[in-house]
């Protein structure tokens, strides 16, 4: 049975560089919650930090940013992180802010699916209400694939823990319309739907009795289900050809047993990023 654990003391297992790196590069829920705003890219997930128009096969994009969001899904209190803003491309690997460090296994005008190392973020025990343990975060294994028909992009990726095995599973599932506003704008509306299995909804939703003991709350063990709905809306301006303003908005609907767990404050919560970014 999985049960929520308070996080130990000492190094990750897969090494504290490597998790710094990936945490750069992205998390599995900002995967999930902003769409790529380069509109000749093949793949809807992601936060784009490159101009819009068409990219080569080796790209470097950096830049930096500030994020607002909940302190945990379910939370109504918010907190502002900066944000790194990273796209590079050597060939078939790349790094990039939401999606992680990967590799493109295929990737063509219409398709493209791989790869990636990314992070599942958790949350603080002093974020959460008194006598709840933390989450830990988690390096997560995720494959992708996404296809292109007109102008529509539709990306559907699995993320599992691999260094916190109670952390779970999250699928993902997204349709994204970019459109080229003018030559210097680009705008990208998008919806999404995150699945989550039993393990990942009890280590994030659920409250365990040791935790009953120590809080105002009930023993809650959620099941596998649908986790939220989300609408995104995503935009680039060019104001040179080496920077670019990024920014996204939107919101977050909490479905199923993450809604119903005892300790969620908020059921729709909205989110935020705006950033600028320098191409060599």
């Amino acid at each position: 049975m999985t049960t929520k654990q308070s996080a130990p003391n000492g190094p990750l297992a897969f090494g504290r560089w490597l998790a710094l790196i990936v945490v750069a590069c992205g998390t599995a829920d900002l995967a999930a919650a902003g769409p790529d705003i380069d509109v000749e890219a093949s793949d809807g997930s992601g936060l784009a930090t490159t101009p819009p128009g068409p990219k080569s096969s080796r790209h470097w994009t950096v830049g930096a940013g500030v994020a607002v969001r909940p302190h945990f899904l379910g939370s109504d209190g918010y907190q502002g992180d900066p944000a790194p803003l990273i796209d590079v491309q050597l060939g078939r690997f790349f790094a990039k802010s939401g999606e992680g460090i990967g590799l493109n296994a295929i990737e063509t005008k219409t398709f493209r699916a791989g790869v990636t190392v990314n992070w599942m973020q958790g949350y603080d025990a002093e974020d959460a209400p008194d006598g709840l343990n933390e989450v830990k975060d988690a390096l997560g294994a995720r494959v992708f694939a996404s296809v292109r028909f007109k102008a529509a992009v539709a990306t559907i990726a699995g993320t599992k823990a691999v260094t916190e095995s109670e952390r779970g599973l999250l699928i993902n599932a997204s349709l994204a319309y970019p459109i080229r506003v003018t030559k210097r704008l680009a705008i990208v509306p998008s919806v999404g739907a995150t699945w989550a299995d039993d393990d990942y909804m009890v280590s994030y939703f659920g409250v365990d009795p040791s935790e009953a003991a120590l809080s105002r709350f009930d023993p809650y063990r959620p099941e596998s289900g649908f986790r939220d709905l989300s609408f995104r809306l995503a935009a680039s301006y060019l104001i040179s050809d080496k920077i670019t303003a990024v920014a996204f908005a939107g919101v977050t609907h909490l479905l199923g047993d993450a809604a119903d767990s005892p300790f969620v404050e908020r059921q729709t919560q909205p989110l935020g990023l705006v950033g600028l970014t320098y191409t060599f």
